[in-house]
């Protein structure tokens, strides 16, 4: 134990942490003489020979995170040789559609980019419709290992994508981005990014009940109160979506919250969901007496000052090919458009080798030409 024979300030000395003035220490220890320097702030402590620990609070976190970063390290070490590489093609259609919205405006061809992806720069980017959306769908990919810290901390913001493509192990971002641009972009004749068509119709109308969710959200942030969606307000707005146009139940939702608003019955925190619970009651009656009535619900055009997530301007616009319409008919009428092409491209396989990888040319009047990118066997189908 050191025992201290003087302690003098040295104004010539700063402390590397606080800048604070030193003392320089003259003590001894089992005999022997030790002179080092300590901060007259924080107590941090300077040893010339290098070999002493300093106790000052700042050195002990940082020794309590190393041992905790290390022991997180050997832990993942473990893990990883059980961890299970997924194909790319294996995701679900879902997954591949979020991986593209954060991937295509960060990969470019010509430009320098890193291999990983690095959340914390981009989590506020409107990726997906809805922030609590963006961050259920990054955690589903953190738990599935498809994204894999690149540090060894529990509150990493950089992400490894842990996929195979075309069999090989630790594609770069590169690959993985243009084979997601060739399922998304390419109108279906680079492979198809589904399993079957249901699949996409489940995923448009989770994507549109999230537009719902975000004009909600926008609409009451003008009054300082707070909203969200949960399962049950979910399962109102899917039903609603079998009927009526995105832009009806924005209308719909606007006079509900307006009527709220003005009866003070929304809470500024939305604990307990209260204020989605009243707004869902709302909507209910408002919808059981317009179609008692035969009232014609009017439709509301999508506010020009919600941004447009990446998430939906892919989906709608570049891969299901629609247009504002969307927002203004009911679904099962865009979707009555494209799900028998959709059912077409999901149930074909190859007749020689099985593969979904085909390539299609067609010609909607006369034919249908698959040819496997697999074994190049080519299939046709007449049409007439």
């Amino acid at each position: 134990m050191l025992q201290i024979l003087r302690k003098q300030l040295d104004d010539s000395t700063y402390c590397p942490l606080c800048q604070a003035s030193m003392y320089f220490v003259e003590a001894e220890e089992f005999d022997k003489d030790i002179n080092f320097h300590q901060c007259s702030h924080c107590h941090h402590q300077i040893f010339p020979d290098q070999q002493r620990n300093c106790h000052c609070d700042t050195c002990q976190s940082k020794r309590k995170k190393l041992m905790k970063d290390a022991r997180l390290q050997e832990q993942r070490k473990f893990q990883k040789k059980e961890v299970y590489e997924l194909g790319l093609n294996q995701l679900s259609f879902l997954h591949k559609l979020f991986l593209l919205s954060i991937l295509d405006n960060q990969v470019q061809d010509g430009q320098i980019h890193q291999e990983f992806i690095n959340w914390e720069t981009i989590k506020y980017y409107p990726i997906t419709p809805n922030y609590y959306f963006q961050n259920t769908l990054l955690n589903q990919l953190i738990r599935d290992n498809i994204l894999v810290a690149k540090d060894f901390s529990d509150t990493a913001h950089q992400y490894y994508i842990n996929v195979r493509l075309d069999g090989y192990s630790e594609p770069s971002l590169f690959s993985i981005t243009t084979q997601l641009r060739h399922w998304f972009y390419e109108n279906l004749t680079q492979g198809t990014p589904f399993k079957t068509a249901e699949e996409v119709k489940n995923t448009l109308y989770l994507i549109l009940y999230q537009e719902i969710v975000q004009f909600m959200q926008h609409y009451c942030r003008t009054w300082g109160i707070q909203i969200s969606g949960n399962k049950a307000f979910q399962i109102f707005c899917f039903r609603l979506l079998d009927s009526l146009a995105v832009g009806q139940i924005y209308y719909l939702i606007q006079t509900a919250l307006e009527y709220l608003y003005q009866k003070k019955a929304l809470q500024a925190r939305n604990e307990n969901f209260i204020n989605t619970n009243l707004l869902k009651k709302t909507l209910q009656q408002y919808r059981e007496r317009a179609l008692a009535e035969k009232w014609e619900t009017s439709t509301l055009p999508r506010p020009q000052n919600i941004p447009l997530s990446k998430m939906s301007e892919i989906l709608f616009y570049k891969f299901l090919g629609y247009d504002e319409s969307i927002f203004f008919q009911p679904v099962w009428k865009s979707w009555k458009k494209i799900e028998a092409r959709l059912n077409f491209y999901s149930q074909k396989r190859c007749m020689y080798c099985g593969s979904n990888e085909l390539d299609v040319e067609y010609d909607a009047a006369n034919y249908v030409t698959l040819s496997c990118r697999n074994c190049k066997h080519q299939d046709h189908y007449f049409t007439q």
